[in-house]
């Protein structure tokens, strides 16, 4: 039988380290390298999520459709991944239970469901943790040459937002775009709350943001996008899943300072934010909206209100 420990597991997919070792016999022998998630569900098949959908794993490490025989995560599994996913720091994981998620090393994110523990009406925490979902991120450079010629006019960065529903790809096209920004020769900071768009370690960052770039990892977007405006004279601020008042106070208060902004959003389309009554999003000048349709990152439509 094929257990592997951790170094061994780096050979395969950065991932497997983070994966119960009952269940890395299974999921190293998969070309992880082009999955989008993978589902530890407690009692229900281990699933393994890719462009055209999701994937059953059978007994012989090979994808179906078919659920027969396939690989049961158990409550063993979900156990050792949350040990595995917070170091053994429950201290520390206290606070991703409350938000439902944790962001591992190279940018991956691990969502978390179980039960909520209220706290005054509020959610404090989870227990009896029965479902993991973990969101694998990737760097794909290129994706975003088409996008500026619309996002950079008179040698200025249009205040750009990226629109789409949750896995579409937001993060990854946002990342490129700091990228192409970034090696331009413009100064780029970058608010990461969640260590998704840089998966900074040690103070380097996991994935090439271009070299004309500052990160502020970990604090909240609007709190680091206000000590970024005031210490790293950006010329563009970068953030992520905008939307929260405090978020729309920050970027009000950088477009107002002559920043430009780029950020991502959850929505089908910027007119069905319009709808909703979002009347921030007339700070911004250009607007991408992405799908699924073709895979993460399918732009369906840019619009540049000059």
């Amino acid at each position: 039988m094929l257990i592997l420990n951790n170094e061994q597991a780096l050979e395969y997919h950065p991932i497997i380290k983070y994966i119960p070792k009952r269940l890395r016999k299974y999921l190293s022998l998969i070309k992880l390298n082009e999955a989008e998630e993978i589902r530890l569900r407690k009692g229900r098949p281990l699933m393994v999520y890719f462009n055209d959908g999701g994937y059953f794993i059978n007994d012989h490490a090979r994808l179906s459709k078919n659920p027969s025989n396939a690989v049961i995560a158990d409550d063993s599994d979900i156990k050792e991944a949350i040990e595995l996913i917070s170091e053994s720091s429950l201290y520390a994981f206290e606070d991703c239970l409350r938000q439902g998620y944790i962001t591992v090393s190279g940018g991956h994110r691990v969502g978390i469901c179980g039960s909520a523990v209220l706290e005054k009406g509020i959610i404090a925490s989870q227990k009896n943790i029965s479902s993991l979902n973990y969101r694998l991120s990737r760097e794909v450079s290129g994706i975003a040459e088409s996008l500026i010629p619309y996002c950079i006019k008179n040698n200025r960065i249009l205040n750009t937002l990226i629109v789409s529903p949750p896995g579409c790809g937001k993060t990854t096209l946002l990342r490129d775009l700091i990228r192409l920004i970034s090696q331009k020769g413009y100064r780029v900071s970058v608010a990461d709350e969640r260590n998704e768009i840089s998966a900074v370690h040690n103070g380097y960052t996991g994935y090439d943001l271009g070299y004309s770039c500052d990160i502020l990892e970990g604090a909240s977007r609007s709190e680091a996008m206000l000590i970024l405006l005031r210490t790293m004279s950006p010329q563009v601020i970068a953030t992520d899943e905008i939307g929260l008042k405090d978020d729309i106070n920050a970027v009000t208060k950088a477009v107002s300072s002559g920043v430009s902004v780029i950020a991502t959003v959850h929505s089908e389309n910027p007119e069905t934010l319009r709808k909703s009554g979002t009347d921030w999003i007339n700070m911004f000048d250009c607007f991408v909206t992405l799908s699924h349709r073709n895979g993460p990152g399918t732009i369906e439509e840019v619009y540049c209100d000059l």
